[in-house]
C-alpha cells in the first residue's frame, strides 16, 4: 500500500489543490497531467510514475478544516460559473443549478465531490484507504 499525505496548508483554491495532487501522484512525467475531477480520479488509478495502477493508497490529509473552507461553497460556486461557460448545451440546466445551490450553501461542495471520488472504489477503477486529520 502507497501512503500520501495531502497537506491542506500547502494550497488555497482547487488548481493549488491540483499542482499538489500532481507533486504527490506523477513523478518524471514528460506532459503535464489535466486538472479536473476526471483526472484526478486518473491520477488515483497509478500509472503516473509513484503508484502503480492497482495498487492501494492510503491518502493521510492532514489540516483538513482549511481545505473545508478553501474548497467551500465560495469555490464551488466559481467552478460552476467556469463550468457555465463552457458545458455543453444540454448540461446547462443542471450546472445552474448546481450553481444556485452553491450559491444558497446547498449541495455538495468541490470538497464533497473530492472526497466522493477518493472513497468510490467500485466504480472508479481505483481502491483508496482515506484518514481526515482536522
Amino acid at each position: 500500500m502507497k501512503n500520501i499525505v495531502i497537506d491542506g496548508d500547502r494550497f488555497s483554491d482547487l488548481e493549488g489543490f491540483y499542482k499538489e495532487i500532481d507533486r504527490l501522484l506523477t513523478k518524471n512525467l514528460t506532459w503535464q497531467p489535466g486538472h479536473g475531477l476526471d483526472a484526478f480520479n486518473d491520477l488515483l488509478r497509478g500509472g503516473f510514475g509513484v503508484h502503480e495502477p492497482g495498487e492501494e493508497l492510503h491518502i493521510k490529509w492532514i489540516h483538513f478544516a482549511k481545505s473545508r473552507q478553501n474548497l467551500g461553497y465560495n469555490a464551488t460556486t466559481n467552478y460552476y460559473q467556469e463550468i457555465l461557460k463552457k458545458c455543453h448545451p444540454t448540461a446547462r440546466e443542471m450546472v445552474e443549478k448546481k450553481l444556485q445551490d452553491s450559491k444558497n450553501g446547498k449541495g455538495k461542495t468541490i470538497l464533497d465531490n473530492i472526497i466522493d471520488i477518493i472513497q468510490d472504489t467500485d466504480n472508479t477503477g481505483h481502491w483508496c484507504e482515506l484518514e481526515i486529520e482536522e
